[in-house]
């Protein structure tokens, strides 16, 4: 009698454990991507050893790249670089003010996401005379690796700081480090990482629903371990992520966004959420942007780790807003921009 009640509850557990993953890729914000483009394929290749695409295709590449994201040619022209050891090797999309440049952004983008996925900050950065660097974190956007993947979040801080430590950032201007979700962990762990006695030399930390915990953390682990070998990929989610009705539109046709991501990464955001409790407290006096009605990330969990690790952190939170604050719409976007403004301010102020 035991074996028939267990044979009749087994495909109703495999159910619960597949719908409970559903909230797994509430961090894999879309739908898949489509074929890449020609321009996403330059990217994606160029400034490897061995790279034969030319400054006129590479220009070309770029200027097509801001046309599909519905940017307008940046003032002082854009560039592209990467950075990192040998095999890491991470993108960076730079775009450039009119004259002479008063700070930089640097953006750090969430999973699936990269470096130019949130226009509206590319553009707030240029509009105020700021220079903008977008990272492609590992496994993301023209930067090599699985997609969706990496070993360990070292490798997501190490991106960072070798984008920090770079040259396409001059320390003889403010710079401001935004990080949205996946972005946010790893700047966390770019700073909590440093030698205790060693300042991050950097301005100013703002994070937009940056990622600790997701919602219904212990389910969503059980559920892994339940249906893991059934999905070894999990279907991209775009459900509750913005105001924005066309947002879910154009995630599906960006050729630079990582398509359905491998399950077995949320072993690896759990190994490095376990981690930080082992991690000293950081003196940057980093900020964070939470959105209020966000339904990806566990923010109550959120703030009070990061108040840990960061006790000079502040925090704030636009009520109604969804998790992807970059991609908000209407009077969310607008709040997110005015916080980024502010931070912008009080980076060059603090130079």
């Amino acid at each position: 009698m035991a074996m028939k009640e267990f044979g009749r509850g087994l495909p109703r557990g495999v159910l619960l454990a597949t719908l409970v993953l559903a909230s797994v890729p509430a961090l894999a914000t879309g739908a898949a991507a489509q074929a890449p483009e020609d321009w996403a394929l330059t990217l994606s290749s160029a400034r490897f050893p061995g790279d034969e695409t030319s400054p006129e295709a590479l220009a070309s590449a770029l200027a097509a790249a801001d046309a599909h994201y519905g940017l307008p040619p940046a003032p002082g022209g854009a560039a592209f670089e990467r950075l990192g050891p040998e095999g890491l090797r991470s993108a960076v999309h730079l775009r450039f003010p009119t004259g002479e440049s008063r700070g930089t952004l640097v953006f750090v983008h969430g999973y699936q996401e990269h470096g130019l996925s949130a226009p509206a900050l590319v553009r707030a950065a240029l509009d105020s005379g700021w220079t903008y660097a977008g990272l492609d974190l590992p496994g993301h956007g023209a930067s090599p690796g699985e997609r969706g993947w990496v070993d360990d979040f070292s490798g997501y801080g190490a991106a960072v700081g070798a984008l920090l430590d770079g040259g396409p950032i001059r320390r003889d201007r403010p710079v401001l480090v935004v990080g949205f979700s996946t972005g946010g962990a790893a700047i966390v762990e770019f700073l909590s990482t440093l030698p205790t006695d060693t300042p991050a030399r950097t301005e100013g930390f703002l994070l937009l629903s940056p990622l600790v915990r997701i919602v219904a953390w212990w389910p969503s682990r059980l559920g892994l371990l339940l249906a893991e070998w059934a999905m070894p990929r999990l279907p991209g989610r775009t459900v509750g992520m913005t105001h924005d009705k066309g947002w879910k539109r154009r995630a599906a046709r960006d050729p630079l966004r990582v398509g359905d991501p491998p399950s077995a990464w949320m072993h690896v955001l759990v190994r490095w959420e376990a981690s930080l409790a082992a991690r000293a407290p950081r003196p940057e006096a980093v900020r964070a942007l939470w959105g209020g009605s966000d339904t990806v990330v566990n923010s109550a969990y959120g703030r009070r780790s990061l108040s840990r690790l960061f006790p000079a952190a502040s925090h704030a939170e636009i009520r109604g807003a969804y998790h992807g604050l970059p991609f908000e719409g209407g009077d969310y976007l607008e709040a997110v921009l005015a916080e980024l403004r502010e931070a912008m301010d009080e980076a060059a102020a603090g130079r």
